[in-house]
């Protein structure tokens, strides 16, 4: 059930039967001259609704957390950076709440990178409230199904990219990607590593995403997910 669109009552009504919250959650950064800002936010809100698709009953899909902690674009033209403490008490402040209406499981369904050293934590923080939470990164969990699909891995590369595509191609500009040096991640961190690391403020090529890439991936990554959804299910039973 979409949280947003549930009335008080209704929402009493389907308490007892929902014990599931998937929470999509992104950031506002940059993602090069060729993808929309909102990227980590618009690929994990879209496959909330593919899993909604097949889960619907036991699932509240709740509104996404849009901000998050964004430590190596945030010199970029449209970066939103919320320090990570910030971003993590929120966070399990946001389940925590939620954990109130009798949920047992929660989904973090993670679109951005900079956000896993906090969910991580996050995640940690709620078990002590019985809960059982699963933090989906799913670029990372799947990294080689997806390189089978779009091989050019990278931030707003192939891969995401072709995504975004398929999810909304809002302000995808294609014509605008080139191809960039993949990143190798220093040890040392330094002042302006952000633009060492990022010229142009993405990795990969994106010349070579399609939208058909990115329905091809959605379908993937939905996929995979319910399926650890349900093993979930399975160990809180």
């Amino acid at each position: 059930m979409k949280l947003a669109h549930v009335n008080s009552k209704r929402f009493a009504e389907y308490q007892p039967y929902i014990d599931t919250l998937v929470l999509p959650i992104g950031t506002i950064e940059a993602h090069g001259p060729h993808a929309p800002l909102g990227t980590d936010v618009i690929i994990p809100k879209k496959l909330a609704e593919r899993i909604e698709q097949q889960l619907s009953g036991r699932i509240w899909t709740a509104p996404e957390i849009s901000y998050g902690h964004c430590f190596h674009l945030r010199e970029f033209p449209g970066t939103i950076d919320v320090p990570a403490r910030v971003f993590a008490d929120y966070v399990y402040a946001v389940v925590a709440s939620f954990a109130r209406w009798g949920l047992k499981n929660v989904v973090l369904l993670n679109g951005h990178g900079g956000n896993i050293a906090s969910l991580g934590e996050v995640a940690n923080r709620l078990t002590e409230l019985g809960l059982h939470v699963l933090v989906s990164n799913y670029w990372v969990d799947y990294r080689e199904a997806i390189a089978a699909i779009a091989p050019g891995v990278g931030h707003a590369g192939e891969d995401e990219t072709s995504l975004v595509l398929a999810a909304d191609p809002t302000g995808v500009e294609l014509e605008l990607a080139g191809e960039a040096n993949p990143i190798h991640l220093p040890r040392v961190r330094y002042p302006g590593l952000d633009r060492d690391l990022y010229p142009d403020g993405y990795s990969g090529d994106p010349a070579q995403a399609t939208a058909e890439k990115g329905e091809r991936l959605l379908e993937l990554l939905a996929f995979q997910i319910v399926n650890e959804i349900t093993s979930m299910w399975k160990q809180n039973s």
